[in-house]
């Protein structure tokens, strides 16, 4: 995402301009779905959709200037692409739960555990197939993202995490398979990730069996929902085998993928304001597999999900009441789900 510097001279500059063109010119468009792509791969064959740094939100950008996100809008444009011909998959590279790795004090760490909550159940409303562990998940500590996975109906994936005896803590990879399209799915977190109870082990290494595994269960296409950041993710596409890394943490937006090595990288931005959208095709320039990696605004007028929205409604509902709707978490027990 550029970054944009506010003051005196730009709000002048500003003020003459209607609205709609400064919306314009703050919104990344990304690159528009084509068969035949720009770069002459054709033939598509199916769409990962991907969503990153969700960070707790539910609400649409307050910014007027900014008309993007919404939860109800993101999972309807997730439904609407499903609708089409394709067959299409979506993923979130992680840090979707908690804006704080850090636990809060009474109704601000109930209000952040119901967002929680809402954001398990939207994306089983919107069939999310798979979810990387980001450090930020583990905001509210490891028992209470065990509580979190129970409640989802798709698999929280990490490949490194692991507890005090050296067990993995999560499924470390998922094949996807879909009109006889096969996807397979890891997760890595950062090697310095340590709490209560858990620690990662070296990324890299964990990476590598991951993929090599699914290789060999019949994997076409291999992803990896990567939490190690931008200049880890670069190591990582020439090392690993992979033949894509979808990033969190960095909150970096992608419009156009970037290819490093054999692999393509990619992150979509924070906040549920954009889509990302790698689209995979069956004939292009090489050996393949031929991918074209962007994103697209999540735009707050769009269409929304009516099911999400009255998920919502149930939510805002109970936050406008901390008394009756969220119930304070004595201090005592701040540190209980840690």
């Amino acid at each position: 995402m550029r970054l944009f510097l506010f003051g005196c001279c730009v709000l002048m500059l500003f003020s003459a301009v209607p609205h709609s063109a400064k919306a314009g010119q703050r919104v990344e468009l990304g690159t528009p779905l084509a068969d035949p792509a720009p770069d002459g791969e054709e033939g598509l064959l199916a769409r990962v959709l991907f969503t990153s740094n969700q960070r707790g939100e539910f609400e649409p950008c307050a910014c007027p200037d900014v008309p993007l996100g919404g939860l109800s809008q993101g999972v309807e444009l997730i439904a609407s692409i499903r609708a089409l011909d394709e067959p299409t998959f979506w993923l979130d590279s992680g840090d979707r739960f908690f804006r704080l790795d850090m636990a809060l004090l009474s109704t601000d760490e109930a209000e952040r555990r119901l967002r929680a909550m809402l954001l398990v159940d939207s994306a089983n409303l919107g069939g999310l197939d798979a979810m990387g562990v980001g450090r930020l998940d583990l905001g509210a500590g490891l028992s209470y993202l065990k509580k979190l996975e129970k409640r989802a109906s798709f698999p929280l994936l990490s490949a490194n995490l692991v507890d005090a005896e050296g067990e993995l803590l999560f499924q470390p990879s998922v094949l996807l398979e879909r009109d006889g399209l096969r996807i397979g799915v890891t997760s890595v977190l950062p090697d310095d990730v340590l709490g209560d109870r858990f620690r990662a082990l070296p990324a890299r290494a964990a990476l590598r069996k991951q993929v090599r595994a699914l290789r060999s269960s019949g994997a076409m296409l291999v992803v990896v929902l990567s939490n190690l950041g931008e200049e880890a993710d670069r190591r990582i596409a020439r090392s690993s085998g992979a033949d894509v890394i979808l990033g969190s943490q960095t909150r970096r937006l992608s419009t156009v993928g970037e290819r490093v090595g054999k692999a393509l990288l990619g992150e979509a931005g924070a906040r549920g304001r954009y889509l990302g959208d790698l689209r995979w095709y069956g004939k292009g320039k090489g050996k393949g597999p031929h991918l074209v990696l962007t994103t697209q605004p999540v735009r707050s007028a769009g269409a929304h999900s009516v099911t999400v929205d009255a998920l919502v409604e149930e939510v805002m509902r109970r936050l406008a009441d901390p008394v009756l709707g969220v119930p304070p978490v004595p201090y005592q027990l701040q540190g209980a789900g840690r």
